[in-house]
């Protein structure tokens, strides 16, 4: 099945998976927006088929982080499918990949493509970037290259 949402319908519906889902930790917005056998390429467990996969990364993510907060910085779309780039400002709080809390205030960034059926999105492809998150982290928010996931520049590249 083919979606017949617009790319404004299409970037609504990511805003509101993002908003109530991951910023507000609403398990129940995975049930409402994706398709009963959604597939969440690229996440924390591949194997994980249908709104629960998408559940399972919310708690993740609200686990790990507090005053969590998604920001869409770009967005195109091409007739089922769309991408985003998002940066993600929040307060590591809790374990992420292995890494206890350090209360550091971070920005975690992706470029995520969807592919939608009907007015649901049914796929996710997510190209995240955990390694300079979790270099950051274990540096105690020191600078990590040319990209600072807070701090000084706030993940805007630095001069060299």
């Amino acid at each position: 099945m083919s979606t017949t949402l617009t790319a404004e319908q299409q970037r609504e519906l990511i805003e509101k998976v993002f908003h109530e889902g991951l910023d507000l930790g609403d398990l129940s917005a995975a049930d409402r927006y994706l398709t009963a056998d959604f597939r969440n390429n690229g996440s924390h467990d591949d194997s994980m088929r249908g709104p629960e996969a998408f559940k399972h990364t919310i708690r993740i993510q609200q686990a790990a982080f507090s005053d969590i907060k998604y920001e869409i910085l770009d967005f195109i779309s091409q007739g089922d499918k769309a991408a985003i780039r998002w940066v993600m400002h929040g307060k590591h709080t809790g374990p992420f990949i292995g890494i206890a809390p350090t209360d550091l205030q971070v920005q975690h960034q992706a470029i995520i493509w969807f592919r939608f059926e009907g007015d649901k999105i049914a796929e996710r492809w997510g190209i995240v970037d955990n390694f300079t998150l979790s270099k950051f982290l274990q540096s105690g928010g020191k600078p990590v290259g040319p990209l600072t996931p807070a701090g000084p520049g706030g993940g805007k590249p630095q001069a060299a």
